[in-house]
């Protein structure tokens, strides 16, 4: 019997196309940043080692989840196949965020606003005040359409870094199927008190066949506020950081019309 799959035939077409996107416009973004003529030591810094280097762990991250666990997965992968997703999950956020970091970081020492704020200042996000208002008002008016996704984007940084980490469970049952997988549960149960091993493996592997795969995410059960499906998620999400980035180089270019990409840059 075929398993349903998570995404229709028409969005795995669109996953793909995207996917097979990231390669170029992760090229495309660090000859932008590792060319520009930033006046500052530190900023370029964040942009060459900070930044690009992130940039490309994205990329990297991407390409090994749609691998190990692809888009179009119905049948519950194997345990280590979960686990390398995990990872790569878990880095895709921690740099993604880290990006984030980076780019305000940039603009700080680019135009010389180190002294006049603390560390804990320094950020994108609706909180970090100053930073944006020394922003044009357009750059403003975007962060402000942004704040969800920033949000979002701190939630499960801070759930890795402090609390119950982002993982990909195994999978789901069906409503049709529930009755049985209990009924398989309560025979497993039985079986562990007859300390009957096989019979335990046995229904265990019939109950494991029940499993329809959902590519999800999530950390605290109890905490976050709701699953997410990842394949598509880690694409808007390079995306947004690519957009965000963009804008930040013209930002800069307003403020310093005399920079200008250097040639032919070498990548870090």
């Amino acid at each position: 019997m075929a398993l349903p799959r998570y995404y229709s035939k028409r969005d795995l077409e669109k996953i793909r196309e995207r996917r097979h996107e990231i390669q170029g416009r992760t090229d495309d973004l660090l000859m932008q940043f590792v060319g520009f003529k930033f006046s500052n030591a530190k900023a370029t810094e964040y942009a060459r080692h900070g930044f690009s280097r992130r940039m490309q762990t994205l990329n990297r991250c991407i390409q090994n989840l749609f691998r190990v666990v692809p888009a179009g997965t119905v049948r519950v992968p194997r345990k280590d196949r979960l686990h390398d997703a995990t990872i790569n999950l878990q880095a895709f956020y921690a740099n993604a965020y880290g990006c984030v970091d980076n780019l305000a970081w940039i603009w700080v020492h680019e135009r010389g606003l180190e002294k006049k704020l603390r560390r804990n200042e320094v950020g994108l996000q609706k909180q970090n005040a100053k930073v944006r208002e020394s922003f044009s008002p357009e750059l403003q008016n975007f962060l402000q359409t942004r704040d969800g996704w920033l949000n979002y984007l701190a939630e499960f940084i801070h759930a890795l870094g402090h609390r119950i980490p982002p993982y990909i469970p195994p999978g789901s049952v069906r409503p049709k199927d529930v009755d049985v997988y209990n009924d398989l549960q309560r025979r497993m149960n039985e079986a562990v008190t007859r300390f009957d091993s096989i019979g335990y493996d046995d229904l265990l592997e019939e109950q494991m066949r029940l499993y329809v795969f959902q590519p999800l995410t999530t950390h605290s059960l109890n905490e976050a506020t709701g699953t997410i499906r990842f394949h598509l998620q880690i694409l808007v999400d390079f995306l947004t950081v690519e957009e965000l980035a963009i804008k930040m180089l013209r930002e800069l270019r307003k403020r310093a019309p005399e920079a200008m990409a250097s040639p032919s840059p070498a990548a870090p």
